[in-house]
């Protein structure tokens, strides 16, 4: 099964009502040396935090107990979304020592550690999108820039977002016509798995179209 269902399964659902999982992942960073990590994805870090961005919004660790927050506005808060909060620890976990961007682009599902995908099965995150902004291209383009995406030329639309720094999707769109409906593609570095266990490419696809 595709992890997109997952992540689709997730979306809206606070972290914190993932207790266990809650639980486990700040206990994993409790008392987190950030020397390692920050080094290999040049991030800044203090005597209390270790700080990143996620989809270009500030994000922190709270290196004496793991809880994760995000800035909203001028004040920080620790009450993150499931796949965001996942995206963020599967980051700093995951990633290796030395992580590869390969430049070549790949579709998504091709790295989900599924041995076989059934075609017939609808994507439950692109199957909706899709079918929202079918006939409405300039509608897309204006979310698309609104969310800070970057222009390429594929498809009827294309646009290059940044999750980490490091981490990149692309965003390819087909509108309808009279014989087709409208397709989205989402493409991934090959290499993705060097920053992000492959079931997170999931959250961050989620996160992407929720902005969308």
């Amino acid at each position: 099964m595709s992890v997109n269902y997952h992540a689709f399964q997730s979306r809206g659902v606070l972290f914190s009502n993932h207790e266990l999982v809650c639980q486990q992942w700040r206990e994993e960073f409790t008392g987190y040396d950030p020397s390692r990590i920050a080094r290999i994805l040049r991030l800044e870090a203090d005597e209390s935090y270790l700080y990143l961005n996620y989809y270009q919004c500030p994000y922190r660790l709270r290196l004496a107990d793991g809880v994760l927050e995000k800035k909203e506005e001028e004040d920080w808060t620790g009450e993150l979304f499931f796949n965001e909060a996942m995206a963020v620890y599967h980051l700093l976990h995951y990633t290796k020592d030395l992580p590869v961007i390969s430049g070549k682009w790949v579709p998504s599902h091709t790295i989900d550690g599924v041995v076989s995908r059934n075609p017939a099965v609808k994507d439950p995150l692109l199957t909706p999108f899709e079918k929202k902004y079918a006939g409405k291209i300039e509608e897309l383009r204006g979310a698309c820039l609104a969310a800070g995406g970057a222009e390429l030329k594929a498809g009827d639309l294309a646009y290059e977002f940044e999750v980490f720094p490091q981490v990149h999707l692309r965003l390819v769109f087909w509108d309808q016509d009279e014989d087709f409906p409208a397709k989205a593609q989402i493409l991934v570095d090959q290499c993705v798995t060097d920053f992000l266990h492959y079931e997170t490419v999931g959250c961050v696809i989620a996160d992407l179209l929720d902005q969308l």
